[in-house]
């Protein structure tokens, strides 16, 4: 079957906003296409792969809660985010970018207060 690949990553970029924690595997399942449809589909749109696509969301939406929130706890972000262990979720992020939640919750308000002064 064919698909329209610009049709498909949006279904892709909503599944994946509305759930980070979502595996290739469990995409495939949630949209009924194969894994490596999803992969190629994101490629083809992004020059990414699935990986870092979701990667990219991540960030992003750490970023924004932590700018909502500075005080948060790092555990009540990851529910917030939509991971239901603090530890995948800390593992997440140390594959992302490398430095742990906390420290990238560092990083972002160091910047936040640098672009306010």
């Amino acid at each position: 079957m064919s698909y329209d690949p610009k049709l498909l990553y949006e279904r892709i970029s909503l599944s994946l906003r509305q759930n980070l924690s979502l595996s290739l595997e469990e995409l495939s399942q949630e949209l009924r296409v194969s894994r490596r449809t999803i992969q190629n589909t994101v490629i083809v749109v992004t020059g990414k792969k699935f990986r870092d696509l979701r990667e990219e969301f991540l960030l992003a939406r750490f970023q924004s809660a932590v700018v909502a929130e500075p005080a948060a706890a790092i555990k009540e972000l990851s529910s917030e985010i939509g991971y239901g262990s603090p530890r995948s979720f800390a593992r997440a992020i140390r594959r992302a970018c490398g430095v742990s939640p906390q420290q990238l919750r560092a990083v972002i308000a160091s910047e936040v207060v640098a672009s306010k002064t």
